[in-house]
C-alpha cells in the first residue's frame, strides 16, 4: 500500500507508526484506518517484536474525522475499520505500545486503550468526548474502561466526556508513564528496546492469556495458562531461560 496519512518504519524488530494528518490533529479517515492496518500485517508478516503508534505533529490522534467518513453503511464500515483494527492490536502475538501526545480523544482514546502500554507526554490530554456530539462509545472504551478504572469512573469518564489530564490518567491507570513533552519519542524508543531483551512468545502468551481471562471463568483460564506454557516449552527462548538460571547469566532471547 502506498501510505498518505501514516508514516511506517520497520527497524530493529520494532514497527513504528506515525500518524500523519497534521492539519488534522491526526484525525481518523477510512483510508488512515487501512493503513494502520496494512502497517500491523506487515510487522506481523516481518516478525517484528514489538509496535509503536504516535502521532507526529500536535497530537496523537483528536479521534475521527467526520467528514470523511460518511457515504456508506455506517455499520459495516465501523467493523471494517475501527473494529478490525482493535482487534487486530488484540491479537497480535507481541506489544504494542502506544506514545501520547497531545490530543486523544474518541476513536483515538478506544485505540490508546486496546494497546498493551501507554506512555503519556505530560502536555496529552485524554478521553471519550463523543457525548458532546450526542454519539457513544463504538470501538472498545465502553469494553476497557470499566476493567481498568472500575464501574464508577468508567461512568464518569464516558458519560460526562471530560478531558483527563496525562498525571491524572496516569493516576487512574489508564496510561503507564507520564514524561516531559520533549522526552516522549525517546522515552517511547527506549521502552521498546527493552520489550526486545524479553521473550517475545512469552509475552505473546500472557496477552493471550490476559484477552482469554477476561471472557471466561477462573477454570477454564488455569487450563488456557498451562496449555500456553506447555507450548512455550518449545520454544528457543524458554530454553535459553533454563539454561542462564542455570549457568547464573543474564538471558539473551530473540524472540524465537
Amino acid at each position: 500500500m502506498d501510505y498518505q496519512e501514516i508514516i511506517f518504519e520497520l527497524d530493529r524488530a520494532i514497527g513504528t507508526i506515525r500518524l500523519n494528518r497534521t492539519e488534522k490533529l491526526n484525525a481518523f479517515t477510512f483510508r488512515m484506518l487501512s493503513e494502520i492496518l496494512d502497517a500491523f500485517r506487515i510487522i506481523e508478516e516481518e516478525g517484528a517484536r514489538a509496535a509503536l503508534l504516535t502521532g507526529e505533529g500536535r497530537a496523537f490522534s483528536a479521534g475521527d474525522d467526520m467528514g470523511d467518513m460518511g457515504g456508506g453503511d455506517p455499520y459495516e464500515d465501523m467493523r471494517s475499520h475501527h473494529h478490525a483494527l482493535i482487534k487486530r492490536v488484540r491479537r497480535a502475538a507481541f506489544p504494542v505500545v502506544a506514545a501520547l501526545n497531545g490530543y486523544t480523544f474518541g476513536a483515538a482514546f478506544d485505540l490508546a486503550l486496546a494497546c498493551d502500554f501507554r506512555i503519556a507526554a505530560e502536555s496529552a490530554e485524554l478521553g471519550d468526548v463523543r457525548v458532546n456530539r450526542a454519539m457513544n462509545s463504538m470501538s472498545g472504551t465502553s469494553y476497557w474502561l470499566p476493567r481498568m478504572v472500575g464501574v464508577a469512573r468508567a461512568t464518569e469518564i464516558l458519560l460526562l466526556g471530560e478531558r483527563i489530564q496525562a498525571g491524572k490518567a496516569c493516576a487512574l491507570g489508564l496510561v503507564n508513564k507520564v514524561v516531559p513533552d520533549d522526552e516522549l519519542n525517546d522515552a517511547a524508543h527506549e521502552f521498546c528496546q527493552r520489550l526486545l531483551e524479553l521473550p517475545t512468545l512469552a509475552l505473546a502468551a500472557n496477552k493471550n492469556c490476559i484477552n482469554f481471562g477476561l471472557e471466561n471463568t477462573l477454570d477454564s483460564s488455569l487450563d488456557h495458562e498451562a496449555r500456553q506454557l506447555i507450548n512455550l516449552f518449545e520454544t528457543e527462548d524458554w530454553a535459553e531461560g533454563i539454561a542462564s538460571f542455570h549457568e547464573k547469566r543474564p538471558p539473551q532471547y530473540h524472540g524465537k
